[in-house]
């Protein structure tokens, strides 16, 4: 397929894949039926530890077949989240189920998009603007998600509901896309292959290669709490009186700020320091976020997501570069299942200390936590690893 015009095909497929009039109000709404803070951290912690379980096996699926049917598969079983939502009327278990819909969408989506891409640029002769390509593919993400928080905060404003119907149409959309996809590569495991081999190539990825080592622990106790947040924002803006309708359009301002820094993040290559000042960076700013219950704290909090995108999408590039051998997809997908794992823990902490302490001291807290990461990663020399990684992007860029 022509570069070109799998570039444009692709992205359109990422930009419906996350163009959700839901996203803008859907922990709110949860709230406004009647669930806790921790209650909703529960739902959260559900969602992880389906992926979890989900994740490596259609990693495996993907590395073994064709990732375009898996590509047309993963929305059109997330679009069944928003239905079971819409009706779910304030029931725990239904929204729970919602989620775990959502979690294995998500897990067909996740290690087969990338593989997808890099595996593509590779046979094109593209592999070192991976980088690049990665940040378009994060830019896309964050403006699908803009488009649908923005109108579904002014959908909300007059029906909530109304979110999760809405949100099913671009998925339907983003499968028809899927269909036009087609893979580069010219090997798979066969049937008859070890099915257990993926598995095996995966943990040989994090056995023999430190620096995927280092990036693994760098994306899933590190950039991990900020997403763990984004689904508390809602509650956030209700702390601090944000009228509903403008949901959507503080979120799409976090999400073009953070797009644009991702679709950049490339031109951060050369900056050996931004590992561990970038997290630093976003602690004091969601320290400072958590200080006073005004409208003005949303400015600290916005700075708080753009500061740490360039580096979140430089290690996410370089954790595919340093990759090897036939199961790039599995070996994504564990990297998720880590990701997962610690974003459960996070997730319980936050909701718990958000039901202790209020919202805001929790957002303040989550701070702290990116502060003392930071700097740890400085001190234990992790700093230094990463930087190498990127000289070496840098080296098969030239």
């Amino acid at each position: 397929m022509n570069l070109r015009r799998f570039t444009l095909l692709y992205l359109g497929y990422v930009f419906l894949f996350d163009a959700m009039l839901a996203y803008a109000v859907y922990t709110a709404v949860f709230e406004l039926e009647g669930l806790s803070p921790a209650a909703i951290g529960t739902l959260l912690a559900i969602w992880s530890a389906s992926a979890i379980l989900l994740e490596l096996p259609s990693g495996a699926l993907s590395d073994r077949f064709d990732r375009r049917w898996l590509l047309i598969a993963a929305p059109l079983v997330k679009a069944l989240a928003f239905v079971a939502w819409a009706v779910a009327g304030g029931e725990f278990w239904i929204y729970a189920a919602g989620f775990v819909a959502w979690s294995i969408g998500q897990a067909l989506f996740t290690g087969s998009k990338e593989a997808l891409l890099y595996e593509t640029l590779e046979a094109d002769g593209h592999a070192s603007d991976y980088e690049r390509f990665l940040g378009r593919d994060r830019a896309a993400t964050y403006a699908g998600i803009g488009a649908g928080t923005v109108l579904g905060g002014f959908v909300g404003a007059f029906d909530l509901t109304l979110t999760f119907w809405l949100s099913v149409p671009p998925l339907l959309l983003a499968a028809g896309l899927a269909l036009a996809l087609r893979e580069a590569r010219t090997r798979r495991h066969a049937a008859t292959d070890d099915p257990f081999g993926h598995f095996r190539d995966a943990v040989a990825e994090f056995r023999t290669r430190p620096v995927v080592r280092n990036l693994a622990v760098y994306l899933a106790a590190g950039a991990i709490i900020l997403e763990v947040l984004e689904e508390f924002d809602q509650l956030y803006y209700l702390a601090v009186s944000l009228p509903i309708w403008a949901f959507g359009v503080v979120g799409v301002a976090i999400l073009a700020a953070s797009g644009l820094a991702s679709l950049y993040a490339w031109r951060f290559s050369g900056i050996r320091w931004l590992f561990w000042a970038a997290p630093l960076a976003s602690g004091l700013c969601l320290v400072a976020a958590g200080q006073a219950g005004s409208l003005w704290m949303l400015l600290p909090l916005v700075l708080a997501y753009i500061v740490s995108a360039p580096a979140h999408t430089l290690a996410e590039a370089r954790f595919q570069s340093e990759m090897g051998g036939d199961s790039r997809a599995t070996t994504t997908s564990a990297l998720v299942v880590l990701m997962n794992i610690t974003g459960i823990a996070l997730t319980q902490w936050f909701g718990a200390l958000s039901d202790w302490l209020g919202i805001l001291p929790a957002y303040a807290w989550a701070g702290a936590y990116l502060i003392g990461f930071g700097l740890w990663v400085l001190a234990s020399g992790r700093a230094k690893a990463l930087a190498a990684a990127g000289d070496h992007s840098g080296d098969q860029a030239s």
